[in-house]
């Protein structure tokens, strides 16, 4: 799991594709202000985790994901599912489903969803 700095890092590399951390500092920068060691040493981190890989570019380090965002949300999800729902998807559905009302444009999409995945 990452933590939410290593997670907006991701984002960015996941959105640009491939990413220096001057690049990364740089998107990040627009939301927060954050050291740019900062994002160099959670770049390392994840790249020590092998969420990240990276290639030499003259004297900087292109970096690039090793698991693509789909990836990485299927998994968070099915981890979810399985530790608060008892790995039951329909359990999550209904959480989600009965938590506030649903608008019918909403609806509209999941029936039409689940319609596409029905055998």
């Amino acid at each position: 799991m990452l933590g939410d700095l290593q997670f907006d890092v991701m984002q960015v590399v996941w959105e640009l594709g491939d990413a220096t951390v001057a690049e990364v500092h740089e998107k990040l920068e627009e939301l927060r202000p954050i050291a740019y060691t900062t994002v160099l040493s959670t770049m390392r981190a994840l790249e020590r985790r092998e969420f990240l890989a990276h290639q030499r570019e003259g004297k900087a380090h292109r970096f690039h994901a090793t698991i693509a965002a789909h990836e990485y949300r299927s998994e968070r999800v099915d981890d979810l599912v399985e530790r608060l729902f008892g790995g039951k998807p329909e359990k999550l559905m209904s959480h989600l489903l009965g938590g506030e009302e649903i608008r019918p444009r909403d609806l509209r999409r999941i029936r039409k969803l689940l319609d596409e995945e029905a055998p």
